[in-house]
């Protein structure tokens, strides 16, 4: 009896060890599965990146005026590339102190390939709600900022909106102390004219290179394929372009005072770096605004 009592209980006992055996086992296998599926995600998101190049800005959202913006437009020229999102400001959770946007562009193209210290230049513009496609020359400029900086690894960071920024500030001394004083020709022109020049006298050499221009949210950029034929007809060495933008855009309308930057790229510029910004305001709305980019 007490034989029977035993080899029943060892039976029970191999069927549970059993059963808890085929349910590790499952588990161990869904757990290798489940994985595997995520380390796939992480390689789709490793792809995706792969061979990109990363500008962090941290937008600090305690100088942006959440109530009265509809959204924020992030734009740059990095590495011979325009990189530019809009965010609505309906998708940025209120109780954060900062924005962090991503900027991507290639890290190599067929003009330039990103290395340290190349430069680029990043800004930020609260579009404001309602009609914003015409601004009466009585009202301020659209609230921005601009930030200039160097590649210094995969990714770089840069920063906007900050406290001690004073890039609004100058542009808008500049535009309230000229306002009153424009010409009706000025005031009427539909366009505005920005002259980038490229000085190649110590890179006579260069075979390619981009020249790039942005004001007011907008980018326009050209590819000059041969720069040796322009150089042969230049008594300067100096590479030109005039970019011709419609004063009213999409975020607002030019003024004087807006800062503009241009970018010219090459990887014939080294050293010593292979992209190079300037920046300067906006001070004439009938004629070229100029500035040499390197």
């Amino acid at each position: 009896m007490y034989r029977k009592g035993y080899n029943k209980y060892l039976y029970i006992l191999i069927i549970i060890s059993f059963a808890a055996s085929i349910l590790c086992v499952f588990t161990l296998s869904y757990e290798s599965v489940f994985a595997q599926k995520n380390d796939n995600d992480d390689d789709d998101g490793d792809k995706e990146d792969k061979d990109k190049l990363i500008v962090k800005a941290s937008i600090n959202l305690e100088n942006v005026d959440m109530e009265n913006t509809k959204f924020i437009r992030v734009i740059g020229f990095i590495n011979g590339e325009e990189a530019k999102q809009d965010i609505p400001i309906s998708t940025i959770d209120k109780s954060d102190d900062n924005l962090d946007v991503e900027l991507k562009v290639n890290e190599e193209n067929e003009i330039v390939e990103a290395d340290t210290p190349d430069e680029f230049f990043v800004c930020g513009y609260q579009v404001a709600k309602g009609d914003i496609s015409k601004e009466s020359t009585a009202t301020t400029l659209t609230k921005f900022d601009c930030n200039e900086g160097d590649i210094l690894g995969n990714p770089t960071k840069i920063s906007l909106f900050k406290s001690d920024s004073q890039v609004y500030s100058k542009s808008q001394e500049y535009y309230q102390a000229n306002v009153n004083t424009m010409s009706n020709n000025s005031t009427n022109s539909g366009t505005v004219k920005i002259k980038i020049l490229a000085p190649l006298a110590d890179k006579k050499d260069t075979e390619k290179l981009v020249i790039a221009a942005m004001i007011k949210g907008q980018i326009q950029s050209e590819v000059i394929e041969d720069v040796q034929a322009e150089l042969d007809k230049s008594d300067s060495n100096t590479i030109k372009r005039i970019f011709t933008f419609d004063r009213n855009t999409d975020i607002g309308q030019i003024q004087l005072g807006d800062r503009y930057h241009a970018c010219v790229a090459s990887e014939d510029l080294r050293p010593p770096e292979g992209s190079e910004c300037e920046k300067r305001l906006i001070i004439h709305l009938d004629k070229p605004n100029s500035l040499p980019a390197r």
